[in-house]
């Protein structure tokens, strides 16, 4: 029987962990031709998340926890995850129900039939603000025109790969990455699943306005050079003002025999010329920085603690498997209480009784 591997970040969802453990398993069960693992990422939480993963996995075998020794952010997060994946297919999904655990049975049916990457694309974002709905809309306005890849619009990092994908995934080790990005990049048979996405069961975002302004820098500047191009139009659009000028003023001069101070001029064109230069500092000031922080090959994560990871998860020749295998605390039984394509599209409807009804019919 083929095995899906479900990769859930975590980071302070000490109250939607039962919640979606109890969701996810009743979904699986549902799922006919699949054995599941789970695999939380504990992304250095400060609240009693760890020791709610840590009972899960006493209980359930199936239940694999990599505790990070530090937090890496969402992104690393899900890269840790997939590391340890060792399943046929993989499912990135966010543990704050926000995205039904009950679409996954669609999602593998896709696979089954021979897609490589199902997008899950949102059809209905409630509970989230104009403001946040606009600047999304525009960011991904921005990124398809911009951006040497096609990303899927209005799609987050919810989405179920096959082996080969994932496999291949890992050999991208970038520290600064854009993931929905990366898998649009690979190519493979790629397909879109529309689905209705929920308000969050409880607790509040992880996802304040600051990381997704670094998500979108991110994205913008590992996903296209278009930044650093933009120097030059930049430097030939403010050539051109000011050889305009320079003409209206012999012109003048020679014309009306006005000979004009010029102190507003000097302020406006020393303005325009000091901002266009220090911008262009900035621009490719961050992809140095960037460049220095990928030659320090600083590894992406380090794990503190592990539970139900079996030696077989640790085969991979990946610098962050290798160094887990050193620092790993082992499972304690004592618990506390602590350039793509256009993509076909389909449609997951919600039915009038619920998510279950689907998950009873798949």
């Amino acid at each position: 029987m083929k095995t899906v591997s479900i990769i859930v970040p975590c980071y302070n969802e000490e109250e939607v962990l039962p919640e979606f453990y109890k969701r996810s398993v009743d979904a699986a069960a549902e799922i006919h031709g699949w054995d599941h693992e789970w695999i939380y990422v504990n992304d250095c939480s400060s609240d009693r998340t760890g020791n709610l993963l840590a009972a899960l996995a006493v209980n359930d075998n199936r239940v694999k926890v990599i505790n990070l020794a530090r937090n890496r952010g969402h992104q690393i997060a899900v890269t840790a995850g997939l590391d340890f994946a060792h399943g046929d297919a993989v499912v990135i999904i966010d543990a704050d129900l926000q995205d039904p655990p009950e679409v996954i049975a669609r999602m593998l049916s896709l696979i089954d039939e021979g897609f490589d990457i199902v997008h899950a694309q949102r059809t209905q974002r409630p509970g989230e603000t104009i403001f946040k709905l606009w600047t999304a809309k525009m960011f991904y306005s921005m990124l398809r025109r911009i951006g040497d890849v096609k990303v899927v619009e209005n799609a987050g990092d919810f989405r179920c790969v096959s082996k080969p994908v994932a496999e291949t995934m890992r050999a991208f080790r970038e520290p600064h990455r854009f993931l929905r990005g990366m898998f649009s990049h690979l190519g493979y048979e790629q397909c879109i699943l529309q689905y209705d996405r929920d308000i969050r069961h409880a607790g509040e975002s992880k996802y304040p306005f600051i990381k997704m302004a670094k998500l979108a820098a991110d994205a913008v500047f590992s996903m296209s050079s278009a930044p650093i191009r933009s120097i030059l139009w930049a430097a030939g659009i403010t050539w051109g003002f000011g050889l305009l000028y320079l003409m209206y003023s012999v012109i003048t001069y020679f014309t009306v025999g006005i000979n004009e101070p010029g102190w507003t001029s000097a302020v406006f064109l020393l303005t325009v010329y000091t901002g266009v230069i220090l911008m262009s500092i900035a621009v490719v000031g961050q992809y140095i920085g960037r460049i220095f922080e990928q030659g320090q090959d600083r590894p992406l994560y380090w794990v503190s603690k592990t539970h139900n990871i079996e030696s077989g998860h640790f085969e991979q020749p990946i610098p962050e498997v290798k160094l887990a295998r050193k620092t790993r605390v082992e499972d304690q039984e004592t618990v506390t209480s602590s350039s793509m394509a256009e993509p076909k599209v389909f449609v997951a409807k919600r039915p009038a009784d619920g998510w279950a009804s689907v998950a009873s019919d798949s």
